[in-house]
Protein backbone atom coordinates (compact mmCIF):
# COMPACT_ATOMS: atom_id res chain seq x y z
CA UNK A 1 0.00 0.00 0.00
CA UNK A 2 2.88 2.17 0.15
CA UNK A 3 2.16 3.15 -3.81
CA UNK A 4 -0.69 5.21 -3.02
CA UNK A 5 -0.62 7.41 -0.42
CA UNK A 6 -3.07 10.32 1.05
CA UNK A 7 -2.19 13.92 0.19
CA UNK A 8 -2.15 16.21 3.00
CA UNK A 9 -5.15 19.23 2.51
CA UNK A 10 -4.15 21.80 3.71
CA UNK A 11 -5.98 23.03 7.06
CA UNK A 12 -7.14 26.52 5.39
CA UNK A 13 -9.06 24.52 3.32
CA UNK A 14 -11.44 22.90 6.12
CA UNK A 15 -13.35 25.64 8.09
CA UNK A 16 -14.39 25.05 11.84
CA UNK A 17 -17.07 25.94 14.57
CA UNK A 18 -21.05 25.18 13.70
CA UNK A 19 -22.19 24.22 10.32
CA UNK A 20 -19.15 24.24 9.01
CA UNK A 21 -19.52 21.67 7.35
CA UNK A 22 -22.19 22.84 4.92
CA UNK A 23 -20.31 25.79 3.97
CA UNK A 24 -17.21 24.32 3.25
CA UNK A 25 -15.97 24.61 -0.19
CA UNK A 26 -14.36 21.05 -0.67
CA UNK A 27 -15.68 17.96 0.81
CA UNK A 28 -13.02 15.04 1.39
CA UNK A 29 -14.89 12.13 0.27
CA UNK A 30 -14.18 8.86 2.44
CA UNK A 31 -12.18 6.01 0.91
CA UNK A 32 -10.88 2.89 1.25
CA UNK A 33 -7.70 1.39 -0.88
CA UNK A 34 -7.10 -1.86 -1.66
CA UNK A 35 -4.89 -4.24 -2.91
CA UNK A 36 -4.86 -6.92 -5.04
CA UNK A 37 -1.86 -8.89 -6.97
CA UNK A 38 -2.87 -6.80 -9.87
CA UNK A 39 -3.75 -3.43 -9.12
CA UNK A 40 -4.75 -0.95 -6.51
CA UNK A 41 -8.35 -0.19 -6.07
CA UNK A 42 -9.87 2.81 -4.27
CA UNK A 43 -13.29 3.43 -3.69
CA UNK A 44 -14.21 7.16 -3.00
CA UNK A 45 -18.01 7.94 -1.28
CA UNK A 46 -19.53 10.67 -3.29
CA UNK A 47 -23.04 10.57 -2.59
CA UNK A 48 -24.81 13.51 -4.58
CA UNK A 49 -22.72 13.61 -7.64
CA UNK A 50 -23.36 13.59 -10.96
CA UNK A 51 -21.20 10.86 -13.24
CA UNK A 52 -21.06 13.03 -15.94
CA UNK A 53 -19.33 16.44 -13.87
CA UNK A 54 -16.64 13.83 -12.22
CA UNK A 55 -12.98 14.53 -12.76
CA UNK A 56 -10.13 12.18 -12.67
CA UNK A 57 -6.73 13.12 -13.56
CA UNK A 58 -3.37 12.27 -13.01
CA UNK A 59 -0.88 15.18 -13.21
CA UNK A 60 2.94 14.68 -11.72
CA UNK A 61 2.18 11.62 -9.79
CA UNK A 62 -0.71 12.98 -8.31
CA UNK A 63 -4.03 11.45 -8.97
CA UNK A 64 -6.72 13.96 -8.16
CA UNK A 65 -10.39 13.31 -8.16
CA UNK A 66 -13.21 16.26 -8.36
CA UNK A 67 -17.08 16.80 -8.71
CA UNK A 68 -19.13 19.39 -8.04
CA UNK A 69 -22.08 19.10 -5.68
CA UNK A 70 -25.19 21.14 -7.47
CA UNK A 71 -27.83 22.61 -4.60
CA UNK A 72 -30.86 20.07 -4.98
CA UNK A 73 -33.61 22.64 -4.31
CA UNK A 74 -35.22 23.96 -7.36
CA UNK A 75 -34.25 28.00 -8.35
CA UNK A 76 -35.84 30.21 -6.29
CA UNK A 77 -36.36 28.18 -3.40
CA UNK A 78 -36.27 28.86 -0.18
CA UNK A 79 -34.08 27.18 2.21
CA UNK A 80 -35.60 26.50 5.29
CA UNK A 81 -32.91 23.84 6.93
CA UNK A 82 -30.14 22.38 5.34
CA UNK A 83 -28.09 19.12 6.02
CA UNK A 84 -27.17 18.33 2.46
CA UNK A 85 -23.97 19.84 1.43
CA UNK A 86 -23.32 21.39 -2.00
CA UNK A 87 -19.85 22.94 -3.03
CA UNK A 88 -18.04 20.04 -4.26
CA UNK A 89 -15.55 17.09 -3.83
CA UNK A 90 -11.72 16.94 -4.19
CA UNK A 91 -9.09 14.15 -3.01
CA UNK A 92 -5.83 13.71 -3.92
CA UNK A 93 -3.66 10.51 -3.62
CA UNK A 94 -0.11 10.37 -4.29
CA UNK A 95 1.11 7.24 -6.54
CA UNK A 96 4.46 5.59 -6.48
CA UNK A 97 6.72 4.47 -9.24
CA UNK A 98 4.66 0.74 -9.29
CA UNK A 99 1.82 2.41 -10.78
CA UNK A 100 0.72 2.31 -14.55
CA UNK A 101 0.07 6.50 -14.44
CA UNK A 102 -0.99 5.23 -18.21
CA UNK A 103 -3.70 2.46 -17.54
CA UNK A 104 -6.40 4.26 -15.15
CA UNK A 105 -9.88 2.94 -14.82
CA UNK A 106 -12.92 4.68 -13.24
CA UNK A 107 -16.26 3.84 -12.59
CA UNK A 108 -19.31 5.16 -10.81
CA UNK A 109 -21.99 3.37 -9.46
CA UNK A 110 -24.27 4.30 -6.81
CA UNK A 111 -22.67 7.29 -5.15
CA UNK A 112 -19.13 4.95 -5.18
CA UNK A 113 -16.40 6.50 -7.66
CA UNK A 114 -14.38 3.20 -7.89
CA UNK A 115 -10.74 3.72 -9.28
CA UNK A 116 -8.40 0.61 -10.21
CA UNK A 117 -4.70 1.51 -11.13
CA UNK A 118 -2.74 -1.22 -12.52
CA UNK A 119 0.32 -1.57 -11.01
CA UNK A 120 3.56 -1.63 -13.61
CA UNK A 121 4.80 -5.14 -14.56
CA UNK A 122 7.95 -4.92 -12.23
CA UNK A 123 6.05 -3.96 -9.00
CA UNK A 124 3.89 -7.23 -9.82
CA UNK A 125 4.14 -9.53 -7.11
CA UNK A 126 5.67 -12.84 -9.04
CA UNK A 127 6.29 -16.32 -7.68
CA UNK A 128 9.37 -18.12 -7.47
CA UNK A 129 10.03 -21.48 -8.07
CA UNK A 130 12.09 -23.57 -5.86
CA UNK A 131 14.27 -25.88 -7.36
Amino acid sequence: MSQVNNAIVKKSEVESGPGAFLRAPLSIPASDVSETGEAYVLHLDMPGAQKEAISVTVVDGTLLVRAPLAPIHGEGAAVMYREIRTGAYERRFTLGEGIDRNNVDARYENGVLTVRLLKTEASKPKDIVIR
